[in-house]
């Protein structure tokens, strides 16, 4: 159950950001692997979650994603598992998943309600989550293996991210 809780956090997560951004001939472009790590104030996040990177500016094509572990590592995909992402320049946005479905009402039954199980102070800031807002980039470059690690905190505006392709200043 907690497989399909997962799957449909990540699921549910790529769908929204895919509907929100116009889509391209994806399958004609090339995609390089893009691994690594999310922590939140240097621990993995807790409940684990789904990443996705979100084109900046004009650039046409699909939009890579993936399941944040237990461990908080995570391999992006664009049109099958593991195959990564586009190149260019990307929003980072990720969505913890911090709540678990009740179980089923009976008919007549009120809805129980849902459950928790992320403490509060474990929770990541949505800003995170908005990918218009998030504070987090990337750049994911045409090379063999793309690492990305991402250390989020409590303030928004102490986000780092440590980028994958060339430095830029006042970045992430």
């Amino acid at each position: 159950m907690a497989r399909l809780i997962r799957w449909r956090c990540w699921a549910v997560g790529a769908a929204i950001v895919g509907l929100l951004l116009p889509s391209g001939c994806g399958d004609s472009i090339k995609v390089y692997p893009v691994r690594g790590k999310v922590t939140f104030e240097g621990k993995p996040l807790v409940g684990g979650g789904s990443i996705a990177l979100v084109p900046i500016g004009t650039q046409r094509g699909k939009t890579a994603g993936g399941e944040i572990g237990p461990d908080g590592s995570f391999e992006l995909m664009t049109h099958k598992p593991g195959d990564g992402s586009m190149t260019g320049e990307f929003r980072v946005v990720v969505i913890q998943q911090g709540d678990k479905e009740p179980s089923i009402s009976q008919d007549g039954e009120k809805a129980k309600k849902v459950i928790s199980t992320v403490a509060k102070e474990d929770r990541i800031p949505a800003i995170y989550s908005d990918h218009y807002k998030t504070p987090l980039t990337a750049t994911v470059e045409a090379k063999s293996v793309n690492e990305l690690n991402i250390d989020l905190k409590r303030s928004a505006t102490g986000a780092t991210g440590e980028d994958f392709g060339p430095k830029r200043s006042g970045g992430a």
